[in-house]
């Protein structure tokens, strides 16, 4: 019998940004679903990294130092993935403990705003979903669901909670990609374009490739269509015949819980071929020499 070599999943969260289980937790049902290779990738925050790979070493499941940075460019949002970086970093973790901070206030902000519309919801109420790591608006989503507002985050987001809803609140201070990946870089990281299919800005993926280094493409991610996917293979390829260099293609579930994301779907339904995850490894070796 062949053996199966798509067990590989390079985009996922655990509890220490918005996902719903706890490193720990989120490696064991990778090991029920066969995963080999994963990287998780929580927004602007490495707090997780050290307890997932410490639990792939007993479970037989490498796991990959990720972190997915928000940026803004063109008033679109424009998420930024790193790996192999140094997590450990003393000037990353400060910069990065700015970034939790600005997120509280942002909390606070939203949550005058829900006040407005009538909706009841303290921090506390908020803060008993994160696990001491970045406070995003999937955390609010859940007090808002536990208080009986509503009944799912698809619904808190659409009524409240999305850019343009009466609770939307910018961060303070939205990082430009390029200022991403230079850390990634200072870090000795690999870069990689998150689900561009959110953006539409192809011409400029070459430019943040030709001027900032960028590393590659999340090709196969799972809002990608077939069509989408391959769209982006050709839009690497050509990028890699105009320039002459050689690009990585990347993807994964971008899984939260079994609950989110347009289209819903159990961890271990998107996963690749363990050759990408080779790839991205031998990519971060280079880069740490």
């Amino acid at each position: 019998m062949k053996k199966n070599h798509n067990n590989t999943d390079l985009h996922m969260h655990s509890t220490a940004s918005d996902g719903g289980y706890r490193p720990e937790v989120l490696l064991q049902k990778c090991k029920e679903v066969g995963l080999e290779y994963i990287a998780l990738t929580d927004h602007d925050t490495t707090s997780g990294v050290k307890e997932a790979i410490e639990t792939g070493r007993k479970l037989g499941i490498t796991v990959i130092p990720g972190i997915e940075f928000s940026t803004k460019y063109n008033g679109k949002s424009v998420h930024i993935l790193g790996y192999g970086l140094d997590y450990n970093n003393e000037e990353l973790c400060e910069m990065l403990k700015g970034q939790q901070e600005m997120r509280r206030k942002r909390l606070d902000v939203i949550l005058v705003k829900l006040k407005d519309v009538g909706l009841d919801v303290t921090a506390e109420d908020v803060l008993e979903f994160v696990d001491g790591g970045s406070i995003g608006r999937p955390h609010v989503a859940k007090a808002l669901i536990k208080r009986g507002y509503v009944n799912d985050v698809a619904e808190a987001f659409e009524k409240y909670l999305a850019e343009g809803r009466p609770c939307y609140v910018p961060k303070e201070k939205e990082m430009a990609p390029e200022e991403a990946l230079n850390w990634i870089k200072r870090m000795n990281g690999v870069s990689i374009i998150a689900h561009p299919v959110y953006y539409d800005l192809d011409d400029w993926i070459e430019t943040l490739v030709v001027d900032y280094g960028l590393d590659g493409v999340e090709v196969y991610h799972r809002d990608h269509t077939t069509e989408d996917r391959k769209h982006y293979e050709q839009l690497v390829q050509q990028i890699e015949e105009k320039h002459n260099i050689s690009l990585l293609k990347t993807g994964g579930s971008d899984f939260h819980h079994e609950d989110y994301g347009r289209v819903p779907e159990p961890l271990g339904i998107t996963r690749l071929d363990n050759y990408f995850a080779e790839q991205l490894v031998t990519k971060i070796h280079k880069k740490s020499r």
